[in-house]
């Protein structure tokens, strides 16, 4: 069925040759798509395709070429970046776009040249080369930010699109993805084609007058931002913008969660949902008042091709646009609708002008999900499909066009309703099963961008996606009705509080849908993040099993017509196909990460703070988790990683002590996040009558967590599956009613945390003098946390270990305070004897951690580093008797 469609063959093999040259992609993972690549190009050969097979050679040749020579030189403008990092430089470029944010205006410049000689270049500078990597730079694209103090009254104007600007700044450092699930800025500009990020501190305009086209679409988006504003309240009017104009910086990061939440978050974006719908209406309605088809697509071209330009282009919305481009095109040649071809050729060209657009997360979910929605249209079974839908829309056509001329018409609505509903019947199944499958096909989709499936999300489209319509006709309205003068005419401003009022009543049930569907039973299924070789063999089972040709029923055709009836068949073959859809269901948990069978700690990047992670079969405990200088560390890192790894619920969390650089991503759990749920809290034993604990013990009982004061001698022990087999508590445990009795010896090792300090509870002003100070072990392995203790905390501990004749030598030590001086005494690390020293403090920090004098220390007794700033998330593996540690962001 394909091999009637070239296009769709030229846009695989340009897309798998762009998959083999993407350096982020694992060899052996390319290795896979060069495999496929073969085997298609043997498939082309043995049908005796051969003007298909060479045209796709020559084109998976040329795409090669071209995204080799792309991503050349992209790297190559990231290098120079990484030169000029800490370096003020001019900027020169011209404005492609502009956007306002809350605090600055965000420019795109291309064709930008930066130098960072502010003054003539001095030949007897004896080093060239050094001077070439810093100087007269060649960039395609940068993001300038330029704060709004320096455009506003007794400044320089804002420069226009079309304008070239000079910019003295410097460049922003833009830091990578460190832990699992974060997001990734350099991917994501990257997918833009932007190489990086620009401040200004002093901008001027050099030469150029934006073309009054430009500037009058400028001033109309401005002018259309502040009427949304005025006429309506904040989050409608945030929401107005970013459906009309494309802007989503007055949309809070509140309900920019609970659109993805729900699984609409498509519509905050002028997507190419939003384009095909206007289109579509902007072309019937010039049809419907008598324009010729050829004037109704031209102009409906040009009106898109503006509106696309004046919300930013984006891939989602370019791929749209090309194919109503292309579909116009065919309309006029008389050719038929074929989607897939036009989709095909949509991102051969998208990929040809822009190759890096690989990378660009919109991209690929919005081809990969119309490949998915089209690629059903030719599962087996489509000529039937089509026979049925055939006979449906025959039967709407046929009375609608009789009721519109006849009214009398009315009369036989019952006989129309008797044609008209075994019709409906006869294509629900079909319709049934395509829907089921669209979404089973998405689920990987979900996976690796959300890490959770809306399970309400077709139903919520099926019932706001046709209300949209109703915004873009409302909005227009409301807003073409503010510039009349309607003080005078009654009607008028009857009419645009009407408009206003059933916008915002609208949007309240837009809200309403929304909040109501996060409420429901299994509103989110938490997948996790899957692996790309699961991703693969998910994607070949749902093929052999709904989508390879074979025969509709397992009986010998001689028995189908003597032993069964036509009806008989009929329901086995609805049966067989219940129970394939049955049976995959239930293996979905075998594609999905599991938790690990040996002790797992994660050591998350989370700047300056604190962070661990440990999971060893169905157990999760946690200890600290909290940043200073990431303020949203909680939604942009501890949140996703928890999502990516399927942590739906931590058995214990354990605070070292109550500073925010170790509680904060705890707090917020209990807090704001009722998808995560926490059975135990652990303080420290002088949390009992320390008042900046009360926010925290408050929050653990509304959340129904039980909150338990630990000093020396407490400890937790597992088993093998993570299993509580004991829990010694001191008289000090608000619940000691919920310890457990140590079970039996299971096989394996156990997972011992105990603690050896504070001594007792007493009351300290310092709270990094009360720091929890636990030692881990497991089999063999030995780790100790120490949070912020200082050196005389430290010789406490000691002292504890002494006394209970526990041996302080381990194999991992987090080194307190992040390397402070104050911390990580020479007596200290002499008797724990590690190996690997794990500082974790953010880049740049203004404490000077780690400080010089640790670091010394750490080298003279011969401790391995292991830091955060530099590896990201460190991951710790071991079954007790060996460990292994990598860092997979690193």
């Amino acid at each position: 069925m394909f091999l009637s469609r070239p296009l769709f063959f030229l846009a695989l093999f340009a897309l798998l040759g762009e998959l083999i040259l993407t350096p982020e992609i694992p060899f052996s993972y390319r290795f896979l798509f060069l495999f496929f690549l073969l085997f298609l190009s043997l498939f082309l050969f043995r049908k005796k395709k051969n003007r298909l097979f060479f045209c796709s050679l020559l084109c998976l040749t040329l795409f090669m070429l071209n995204f080799y020579s792309v991503n050349h030189r992209y790297r190559a403008e990231r290098e120079s970046i990484g030169y000029i990092l800490p370096l003020q430089a001019v900027l020169r470029g011209k404005v492609m776009y502009v956007e306002e944010q809350e605090k600055k205006w965000k420019l795109l410049l291309s064709s930008c040249i930066v130098d960072t000689a502010l003054k003539k270049k001095n030949s007897s500078l004896k080093n060239e080369e050094k001077y070439q990597k810093r100087n007269d730079l060649h960039f395609q694209k940068l993001i300038l930010y330029l704060p709004k103090e320096s455009t506003g009254e007794g400044s320089i104007l804002l420069p226009l699109p079309g304008q070239i600007c000079s910019v003295k700044g410097h460049f922003l450092e833009l830091s990578p993805a460190t832990n699992e699930g974060e997001f990734s800025l350099p991917s994501y500009y990257k997918g833009e084609g932007i190489s990086g990020v620009f401040q200004a501190k002093t901008i001027e305009l050099v030469r150029g007058e934006s073309s009054p086209f430009a500037k009058e679409m400028f001033t109309l988006k401005q002018s259309l931002g502040n009427r949304i504003d005025a006429l309506f309240p904040e989050e409608t009017a945030g929401f107005l913008k970013s459906l009309f104009l494309g802007e989503r910086s007055g949309i809070t990061l509140s309900e920019k969660s609970l659109y993805q939440s729900a699984g609409i978050s498509h519509i905050l974006a002028i997507s190419g949902l939003h384009l095909s719908l206007l289109g579509g209406f902007f072309y019937r309605l010039l049809r419907k008042i008598k324009l010729s088809s050829l004037l109704s697509s031209l102009i409906t071209s040009f009106f898109l091709f503006s509106y696309f330009l004046f919300t930013g282009s984006s891939h989602s919305a370019f791929r749209a646009l090309f194919m109503l481009f292309l579909r116009f095109a065919a309309i006029q040649l008389g050719k038929g609708k074929d989607l897939l071809s036009q989709l095909s050729f949509a991102l051969l060209f998208l990929l040809w002008l822009n190759p890096l657009s690989l990378y660009s997360i919109g991209m690929q979910c919005s081809f990969f999900t119309l490949f998915v929605f089209f690629l059903l249209e030719e599962r087996p079974g489509k000529a039937v499909r089509k026979k049925k839908e055939k006979a449906l829309s025959k039967v709407c056509k046929k009375h609608a066009l009789g009721f519109s001329k006849h009214p009398s018409l009315l009369l036989k609505f019952p006989a129309y309703l008797s044609k008209l509903i075994p019709c409906l019947l006869s294509t629900l199944p079909h319709r049934l099963q395509g829907s089921f499958l669209f979404y089973l096909a998405l689920l990987p989709l979900f996976s690796l961008t959300q890490f959770s499936f809306p399970l309400y999300a077709p139903l919520l489209n099926l019932l706001l996606l046709p209300l949209l319509p109703f915004f873009f006709l409302l909005g227009a309205v409301s807003i073409f009705l503010s510039y009349l003068p309607e003080q005078d005419f009654l009607l008028l401003r009857l009419l645009s509080f009407s408009s206003r009022f059933l916008l915002n009543l609208l949007f309240q049930i837009f809200h309403l849908f929304m909040e109501k569907s996060l409420t429901l039973p299994f509103s989110q299924i938490l997948l996790g993040k899957m692996q790309v070789l699961s991703v693969m063999l998910y994607f070949l089972f749902l093929y052999l099993l709904f989508f390879f040709p074979k025969t509709k029923t397992f009986f010998p055709k001689a028995l189908k017509g003597r032993l069964f009836s036509p009806c008989l068949c009929r329901v086995h073959r609805i049966f067989l196909s219940l129970l394939l859809s049955l049976g995959f269901l239930l293996s979905l948990p075998l594609y999905l990460p599991n938790p690990p069978k040996e002790l797992e700690i994660a050591a998350l990047d989370v700047g300056q703070g604190d962070g661990f992670v440990l999971r060893k079969g169905a157990l999760v405990f946690t200890i600290d988790n909290g940043s200073t200088s990431k303020n949203l560390f909680p939604e942009q890192i501890f949140f996703p990683y928890c999502k990516a790894k399927r942590i739906q619920h931590i058995d214990y969390a354990l605070l070292t002590h109550c500073d925010r650089d170790h509680i904060s991503g705890i707090q917020a759990l209990l807090e704001k996040n009722p998808s995560i749920s926490l059975s135990h809290l652990i303080l420290p034993a002088s949390a009992l009558q320390d008042h900046r604990y009360d926010l925290l013990k408050r929050l653990a009982y509304n959340h129904g967590a039980d909150v338990s004061y630990w000093q020396k001698g407490d400890e937790l022990v597992f088993s093998e599956q993570g299993i509580c087999l004991s829990t010694k508590k001191t008289a000090w445990a608000e619940n000691p009613s919920t310890s457990k009795k140590r079970g039996p010896d299971t096989k394996g090792h156990q997972l011992h945390i105990r603690c050896f300090y504070p001594n007792d509870a007493s009351y300290m002003e310092e709270a990094n003098a009360h720091s929890i100070g636990c030692l881990l072990e497991y089999g063999h392995f030995r780790m100790l946390f120490t949070g912020d203790m200082p050196k005389e905390s430290e010789e406490a501990l000691l002292e504890n270990c002494r006394e209970t004749e526990a041996s302080p030598i381990v194999d991992v030590l987090k080194l307190a305070h992040h390397g402070s001086k104050t911390s990580s005494c020479p007596s200290f690390l002499s008797e724990t004897r590690a190996k690997f020293a794990l500082f974790s403090y953010g880049k740049k920090n203004r404490y000077g951690h780690p400080h010089k004098s640790t670091v010394e220390n750490c080298k003279k007794y011969r401790l391995f580093p292991l830091e955060t700033a530099k590896l990201g998330e460190i991951l710790i593996k071991t079954n007790g008797e060996q460990f292994e540690i990598t860092a997979p962001q690193a």
